[in-house]
């Protein structure tokens, strides 16, 4: 019989899995439960060794004549550093010492309780891997226990191997009932490296045909003509349907180049669009919540593709990590198929909802101005979103393939937005455009009154009065005196400061203005930088971008768009007692 307590069984059943084969185990009751549990399981070599420090430096003979990872357990307090010895010798031998340290919880910390001190990170200068687990009391608790668990054992063997540390809080070591037959199934992650020996590509192919396969990528530089055109040939061998996000600046035939309305059209209309497996290269991806929404219908494998190599599990279903440059991943694998292409048709179901995506809306607002500025884009541009409202909008329309797009995405702050996109534009020709609200732009105006400002630098400046995003969802009990706290609701202009430093600027606050302003703005034959200031209303943003979601989504479809706008941003209003 196994202890019914969900960590011990996610802990034992991933030693197995991944397996490990010997254990040694120092007295104590504070790991009672793992003890009992892994008595009881014949395909564990159990070793007693009073001792810890004699504990630890036995398991690295083990290694030594097995080559393979060994544990070590103990129970909690000063029983924990005595392993800080041989996960030393371990860390220059580079032999794959598991440490697990039982623990209280972190609560009692500095309580004047018994056995307890600091545990978490005791040996960070000498494993490659710490992690401090928590006791498992939903599924987020068991997603995170075992990706911290397979990232570790993972780990071990990395680099010719080395020691890793799993601290394991354990809310009581007595009163746990013995009473399951079976460990449950568990995830394993699986890390493929070409510098260990190529992986088993043929075994992969065969992973993914028939199959419905979505390659996903997402923020990173434009990829080499090389790596677009294994992209190609990977779509078509696998029948393989992409989304690529507007920052990977990738383009393949077939792509769906407007994922953020796609995501919403398609999780209403298209249940059975959801992927049996995910690819992720590249780096951030803007809509990635709708995105686990759409992929989360399904059982399936999520593989990521990346050079670092690390973990990184946003679906919660990561099976495998595959630790090599896309395109090598993308050559191989198609290399490896055997057979005629694949014909699942998934790839076409994919292309033929993005296509049946209703226009965007043309009433002034926010998301018309970005529109209209996209589409107006030169070829061969660049254009810098700023973070906020502008990255998120800027998914529903597609974008010319030759234009380079870039945001500070990686932690989506908004400071520095705008001076990035001077530096970008101080070292290029290439027509530089920014799209940026009006928080962010005044967080960072100081950034024009940097000397020689480029004269390629082109602004779009959307000024709703205050940051619009931070009331989507708008709050039940929102008052205007909220705004100024929640969204820092102003009555503010740029132009001043923009006029101040000799820079050419506009305004617009109608759909009319706005087509005429971005035509100026647009106009490269015009020597020196431009700023157009478009002027609308957060709460009728809010209203015409929750109204156009409410579109793709199948919802009052007897509407029209501008019925559902002027009756939501209404409705708003009178929320807020403007009306």
């Amino acid at each position: 019989m196994y202890a019914n307590e969900p960590l011990v069984l996610e802990l034992t059943a991933l030693l197995k899995a991944h397996g490990v084969k010997d254990i040694v185990i120092s007295p104590g009751s504070r790991h009672y439960a793992f003890t009992r549990t892994l008595e009881n399981d014949q395909d564990f070599r159990l070793h007693s060794v009073v001792d810890e420090r004699s504990a630890a430096f036995f398991a690295l003979g083990l290694i030594q004549a097995t080559g393979e990872p060994a544990v070590t357990i103990c129970t909690s307090g000063t029983a924990a550093l005595n392993y800080g010895s041989a996960l030393a010798e371990a860390a220059a031998q580079k032999l794959p010492l598991v440490a697990i340290t039982t623990d209280r919880l972190p609560e009692f910390l500095g309580q004047s309780e018994d056995q307890m001190i600091d545990q978490p990170g005791l040996f960070d200068r000498f494993v490659r891997y710490a992690g401090n687990l928590r006791p498992i009391s939903n599924e987020r608790d068991r997603w995170y226990c075992n990706r911290v668990i397979n990232e570790a054992l993972v780990a071990a063997r990395e680099g010719g191997g080395g020691p890793v540390h799993l601290n394991v809080p354990i809310a009581s070591h007595s009163g746990v009932p013995f009473n399951k037959l079976h460990l449950p199934d568990v995830r394993v992650i699986t890390r493929h490296r070409l510098d260990r020996g190529a992986p088993d590509w043929t075994a992969l192919a065969e992973r993914m045909s028939g199959r419905r396969v979505l390659l996903v990528w997402g923020q990173g530089p434009r990829p080499s003509e090389r790596a677009l055109a294994a992209g190609a040939a990977f779509t078509e061998v696998f029948d393989a349907a992409v989304m690529a996000d507007h920052l990977a600046n990738v383009h393949l035939p077939g792509g769906i180049d407007n994922p953020l309305a796609f995501l919403h059209l398609a999780a209403a209309s298209n249940p059975d669009l959801a992927p049996e497996v995910v690819l992720t290269f590249g780096g951030n991806i803007v809509y990635k919540d709708e995105l686990k929404a759409f992929v989360g219908r399904s059982r399936h494998e999520h593989w990521q593709v990346d050079p670092d190599g690390a973990v990184a599990d946003p679906f919660r279903s990561l099976t495998d990590v595959i630790q090599c440059r896309p395109e090598q991943f993308l050559q191989s694998v198609v290399a490896a198929h055997a057979g005629a292409p694949a014909a699942t048709g998934y790839a076409d179901r994919m292309r033929s909802t993005a296509d049946s995506i209703a226009a965007t809306p043309t009433e002034h607002g926010e998301l018309t101005a970005i529109g209209t500025l996209v589409r107006a884009l030169p070829e061969a541009s660049a254009l810098h979103i700023a973070n906020s409202a502008p990255i998120r909008m800027a998914q529903l329309y597609s974008i010319d393939p030759t234009v380079d797009v870039f945001c500070n995405r990686g932690v989506n702050g908004i400071d520095g937005c705008l001076s990035t996109a001077i530096g970008y534009a101080a070292v290029t020709a290439k027509p530089t455009f920014v799209v940026i609200g009006d928080l962010t732009f005044f967080y960072d105006m100081n950034s024009l009154w940097i000397r020689d400002t480029p004269a390629n630098l082109r602004i779009l400046l959307l000024n709703n009065g205050g940051g619009a995003v931070m009331h989507v969802p708008l709050p039940a009990n929102y008052s205007p005196v909220a705004g100024r706290h929640v969204s820092a609701e102003h009555g503010l202009s740029a132009r001043g400061w923009i006029e101040s430093l000799g820079i050419e600027y506009s305004a617009s606050s109608t759909a009319d203005a706005t087509a005429d302003g971005v035509a100026w703005l647009t106009d490269m034959t015009a020597p020196g930088p431009r700023v157009l200031e478009v002027f609308s209303e957060k709460t009728a943003d809010i209203a015409q971008l929750k109204a156009y979601y409410s579109l793709l989504g199948g919802g009052e479809r007897a509407l029209s768009l501008r019925q559902r706008i002027r009756r939501f941003g209404g409705n708003l209003l009178r929320r807020l007692g403007l009306r």
